[in-house]
């Protein structure tokens, strides 16, 4: 398939991604070359159906191919999480800090993404994952440390948690 090809086949299944098709959007995908972005895609589509074991895949496929596309360990992490394993993705959010590389955001448009990954929403679900692990210091520091990196209203969250204890 050329790049054409591959760029108009993605444009198809990013529309049935947005009109809620993900069957056809992740059968769409399946005819495009593997990518980092690809399956960062197939990702997002299996843990939206709540095929969280499958996304998870996915990401570790994807980050093989792009070992610092930082976005495909967190949403791993968040997948994780939502299985209960508070290890592995306490693991997953360390190694989207590691490399987030200092930055507070990475803007993931430029490749297509329509994503925004922040420091502080990785340090808030690494902060529930120790909370979880029943090392509930670490957690509260996190949540501390997310809270003064607060970019987006979305993000007033983080001190309602810290309020509550992240009960």
């Amino acid at each position: 398939m050329s790049l054409k090809q591959e760029i108009e086949t993605w444009v198809v299944a990013l529309g049935h991604y947005d009109s809620n098709e993900f069957e056809a959007a992740l059968k769409t995908f399946d005819n495009i070359s593997d990518t980092s972005k690809i399956l960062f895609n197939c990702g997002i589509i299996h843990a939206t159906l709540g095929e969280h074991d499958k996304a998870v895949e996915c990401y570790q496929r994807a980050v093989r191919l792009d070992q610092y596309l930082a976005v495909a360990y967190f949403q791993q992490g968040v997948s994780n999480f939502l299985v209960g394993d508070f290890e592995e993705a306490l693991a997953n959010f360390n190694d989207t800090l590691l490399y987030l590389r200092g930055n507070t955001y990475i803007d993931y448009e430029q490749l297509g993404l329509k994503f925004k990954l922040f420091s502080c929403e990785v340090l808030f679900n690494r902060g529930l994952c120790y909370i979880y692990l029943q090392q509930t210091q670490a957690g509260l520091g996190d949540l501390s440390y997310a809270a003064k990196e607060k970019v987006t209203p979305d993000h007033d969250v983080i001190e309602e948690a810290i309020g509550e204890e992240a009960q």
